[in-house]
């Protein structure tokens, strides 16, 4: 039988759980994006066709990004080569589960003056990152102004406070204006995506996700293998499926996971496990309390 744990407790499990994942804040790119030095090309107000307080992407003239957004790995496409880490969250699929509280989007969507229902975000050794974001309502609050790149329009988010850019479309380009042409770039064919995580993410199941993460191992991160991949899904009858995918994992990962299979269904906890060649994948089901014990025992 699968243990029942109060909401608060779950939420005190996940907020540990996803503790390191916690970047994902308009706000923190904005407080470390620093003073918009970038200022070599005219910024230019868009026009606004009524008195409100947002502007529609129809009203913005130049090119939109068009580009398929259901997954990490779609994020991962649009982001230039060198990601170390990278999550990706379908906030209404967070809706009704614990990942609701700990991704509040309120700060967010108050950004924009519009509700945000996917988010992206890679990191690369050097600190730098960007955000990308689904908005269903194609609008978002008025920006200080553009400048254009290569046909697009990269918008302003702040008066020249902190080099923080916009460009919209599907999904929505969040960043410093360096990263922001970066993307851009990729979707032009003039960079190279990133394609560290393709031979792990051949493995994943991306479909009905609430959350996905990636990692691979360097001086600054600590993981249990060459790379790694997590996800998360809310099953049918309530209760969570969490998949860990390892890329050449230590050997003390395999130890673990074959010590702590033995007697799981006493935990509530079902495991299977597949090895395919250097890759080993490891699914998880139980009440979300029980999926957090777990991984902390198995030391993931």
């Amino acid at each position: 039988m699968k243990r029942k744990e109060p909401a608060t407790k779950n939420q005190k499990y996940l907020a540990i759980f996803l503790a390191v994942t916690m970047f994902l804040s308009v706000f923190l790119i904005l407080f470390t994006a620093g003073s918009n030095t970038d200022s070599d090309n005219k910024v230019s107000t868009p026009a606004v066709e009524n008195n409100s307080s947002t502007i529609s992407f129809s009203q913005i003239p130049g090119k939109q990004v068009h580009h398929q957004f259901n997954s990490i790995a779609d994020g991962l496409n649009m982001s230039p080569e060198g990601v170390t880490n990278a999550i990706y969250i379908d906030l209404q699929k967070s809706k009704g589960t614990p990942l609701e509280q700990v991704f509040n989007n309120t700060d967010m969507n108050n950004f924009y003056g519009a509700e945000v229902t996917k988010r992206y975000r890679p990191d690369y050794a050097n600190g730098s990152g960007f955000e990308l974001h689904q908005i269903p309502g194609q609008k978002i609050l008025i920006p200080w102004g553009a400048v254009p790149y290569h046909s697009y329009n990269l918008l302003a988010r702040t008066n020249n406070t902190y080099d923080l850019w916009n460009v919209v479309g599907n999904p929505v380009i969040l960043g410093s204006r360096q990263s922001v042409k970066s993307v851009i770039d990729v979707l032009e064919g003039n960079a190279t995506s990133t394609s560290e995580f393709n031979q792990i993410l051949s493995h994943a199941e991306p479909e009905d996700v609430i959350f996905q993460e990636v990692a691979t191992k360097t001086n600054i991160t600590n993981i249990p293998a060459e790379q790694y991949y997590r996800d998360l899904k809310k099953l049918d009858d309530g209760s969570y499926a969490q998949t860990n995918i390892f890329l050449n994992p230590e050997p003390g990962v395999s130890k673990n996971i074959t010590a702590l299979r033995e007697n799981s269904s006493k935990r509530g906890v079902t495991y299977n496990v597949t090895i395919s060649g250097n890759i080993t994948k490891l699914k998880m089901s139980s009440d979300f309390a029980s999926l957090y014990n777990e991984t902390q025992s198995l030391s993931l």
